[in-house]
């Protein structure tokens, strides 16, 4: 049997890697901190604190899959969670707070669209709009963060079969997410406008609909985060969460997903945000500093990013040496049939 090569190895650690990290992690850590990590108490605590962390990743996952990156939703979720807060102290109806929430969300992912869509990088839009957004938060509180209004367990702490409320949250969005991205025909055209938007426009398909629909889908899954972390911490904060952010991007890298868009799965982003949440859980337990979970955040993330650019490169190397043997064996071919002519004269 052939022993498989390198970018065999690279190409299944980029598609596997993720769950066979997390699978390792859970073994290893449930001897450590025996015998509380492996329980299935501390796996709903794990949940718990990876909800919000799962569902930016998934706001991140969904604008890198058309090919954007935007990096304003942390703002997002903060302006979103303030006007809720706002809404509900105002004697807003709670779902009419959750639509102004929403909606706000998506007027952000328009506008970071119509500035992009018009040449300027989307990363220096985005980054704009990040201090557009958390200012706006903190003017609308005039500072400090909102407190006072009706609490939603319901929607945070409150467990259902013994799991939290925030988990159920992030696993309809991840569903919905996957059918559009792998069952539809537009979740097929959103991920092309990320992979190859000249292609999509060739082929008759205006691909600048789905980069907005990516600014879009990733505000409003912000806005979506921002609802979630206002029920959970019972406060409207205007600080926008940027360590959010940075294990959102991490989670995605760990994925396997290129940030130049067209390529990935959601369903291993949310495995990906669950190996952070595992780390933390293990450094809580084991009375570990905290901030080495930043460290190990950050390292993950580059290695992430380093693996990626190392199997892009494999399998740029390997194309060009395909298409040079092939013209190597046209060449070779074209001149024995030269050779043949020859001697039949």
């Amino acid at each position: 049997m052939r022993k498989p090569d390198s970018l065999s190895l690279l190409l299944f650690v980029r598609s596997w890697g993720i769950v066979i990290l997390f699978a390792l992690l859970w073994g290893a850590f449930s001897i450590w901190g025996f015998p509380i990590f492996g329980t299935f108490v501390n796996f709903s605590v794990i949940l718990q604190g990876a909800a919000i962390s799962t569902i930016f990743a998934a706001a991140i996952a969904m604008g890198v899959f058309s090919g954007v990156l935007d990096l304003s939703v942390p703002g997002t979720a903060a302006l979103s969670s303030v006007l809720l807060a706002k809404c509900l102290l105002s004697g807003v109806p709670m779902w009419l707070s959750f639509v102004v929430a929403i909606a706000a969300a998506v007027v952000v992912g328009l506008f970071n669209s119509f500035f992009t869509l018009r040449g300027i990088n989307p990363l220096a839009v985005t980054i704009g709009t990040l201090s557009i957004t958390t200012g706006a938060a903190a003017l609308i509180t005039t500072g400090p963060p909102l407190y006072g209004f009706t609490p939603m367990d319901w929607l945070a702490t409150n467990l259902y079969f013994g799991l939290p409320a925030m988990f159920y949250v992030a696993l309809v969005i991840y569903i919905i997410g996957t059918v559009f991205l792998t069952q539809t025909r537009g979740g097929g055209r959103f991920m092309a406008a990320g992979g190859n938007a000249e292609a999509l426009r060739r082929s008759g398909v205006n691909a600048n609909l789905y980069k907005v629909l990516g600014f879009v889908l990733s505000a409003g899954l912000a806005g979506v985060a921002g609802i979630v972390t206002t029920a959970y911490t019972t406060q409207g904060n205007p600080a926008a969460a940027t360590d959010s952010l940075f294990t959102g991007l991490t989670a995605v890298a760990l994925s396997g997903i290129s940030l130049a868009g067209g390529r990935g799965s959601l369903p291993k982003v949310m495995v990906g945000a669950l190996v952070i949440a595992e780390i933390t859980s293990i450094l809580n337990i084991k009375n570990i500093q905290p901030f080495w979970g930043i460290v190990i955040t950050g390292a993950l993330l580059i290695g992430a990013l380093y693996l990626e650019m190392t199997i892009q490169k494999q399998v740029s190397k390997r194309v060009v040496e395909a298409k040079n043997a092939e013209r190597q064996a046209s060449h070779l071919a074209e001149t024995a049939a030269i050779n043949i002519q020859k001697e039949a004269k």
